[in-house]
């Protein structure tokens, strides 16, 4: 409990503890009130990705009532004088220390690394395979529980019925009624290996397979489209190519900095205290177990527990 209430004060005091505006008073607790523009600025700190969530009535309620617990918790804190206490004092230390990295790290590292459009692409070319797709069919399917079933349907393909009209007949799968069986693009490794199979043995729009039995159901299945191997296309990786060259040149700019902080500090390394502490975390040498074959190959000869020593052989008598 302690370690979330200074989590709960460590969050107001970098973003919340502004003195209050003239707004409207949105909530009021014991007195103490909230208004709508410190409401408002609690919401613009949520991730962009997150935003979605508070959009809606509901969901701005749910986030005041998170921030009004968040405030009581911070009350009680205060209370607690855990602001006074050597936990929190450290945790706010390292906390902050974290921070001057961070920020340190952002203005030397992460700023003004940027890409061009030519650069995206020429690392796309160069990098062609990872973006490969392989081969995908498209299928519609009719399932059914018994073989008899199965077989009296493929009797009636085979005559010229309707694969999709069968498939909304007597599918028990219930997306058939509306999709007529289609389950869409599918490459190998995607679906049950005897579906698979029996899928990609067929090679043009329309022909249909044997039944085939998955666990306790049979499917037919109609091929309706082949997509051949490729790539995918430039424009949906262009984000991903972005981040992985920012990624890629921080990286370097980062091993760069330290270099150079390393080589212009003076530092000296006491190797002798240092070889010290590293010996107290070893594990001391295992005696060997009596009785058991040595790194030497000799056995010990001392008896295993429980059982008696072997006597030794008298000299035979002359």
């Amino acid at each position: 409990m302690k370690k979330v209430l200074i989590l709960v004060c460590l969050a107001l005091l970098f973003f919340g503890c502004s003195k209050k505006d003239d707004g409207k008073v949105l909530v009021t607790i014991d007195g103490d009130t909230v208004t709508l523009e410190e409401f408002n600025k609690e919401l613009d700190r949520i991730p962009a990705n997150m935003k979605m969530l508070v959009l809606t009535e509901s969901g701005k309620r749910s986030f005041l009532d998170r921030y009004v617990i968040k405030r009581l918790l911070l009350r009680e804190a205060k209370k607690e004088n855990i602001e006074k206490e050597k936990e929190f004092e450290d945790s706010l230390s390292e906390i902050r220390e974290q921070l001057l990295i961070q920020s340190l790290l952002k203005k030397k590292v992460t700023m003004n690394i940027n890409t061009t459009e030519e650069e995206l692409k020429k690392y796309y070319e160069a990098n062609k395979d990872k973006f490969k797709t392989g081969p995908e069919i498209e299928t519609r399917q009719i399932a059914v529980k018994t073989e008899k079933e199965a077989k009296e349907i493929k009797a009636r393909l085979d005559k010229g019925e309707d694969f999709a009209e069968l498939a909304r007949t007597y599918s028990i799968d219930p997306s058939a009624k509306t999709s007529g069986g289609a389950i869409g693009s599918h490459g190998k490794g995607s679906l049950p290996p005897e579906y698979e199979a029996a899928a990609f043995k067929l090679t043009k729009a329309g022909q249909i397979s044997q039944p085939v039995k998955i666990q306790q159901t049979y499917y037919i299945i109609q091929l309706t489209g082949i997509k051949e191997a490729g790539y995918t296309p430039f424009e949906e990786v262009k984000e991903f190519i972005k981040q992985r060259i920012v990624q890629e040149r921080q990286n370097e700019v980062l091993e760069k900095y330290v270099t150079e902080l390393k080589k212009g500090a003076k530092i000296e390394v006491s190797e002798e205290l240092l070889k010290e502490e590293g010996k107290k975390g070893e594990a001391p040498a295992a005696a060997p177990q009596p009785g058991k074959v040595e790194p030497s190959g000799k056995v010990s000869e001392t008896p295993i527990k429980g059982e008696p020593a072997p006597k030794s052989e008298a000299a035979p008598k002359k």
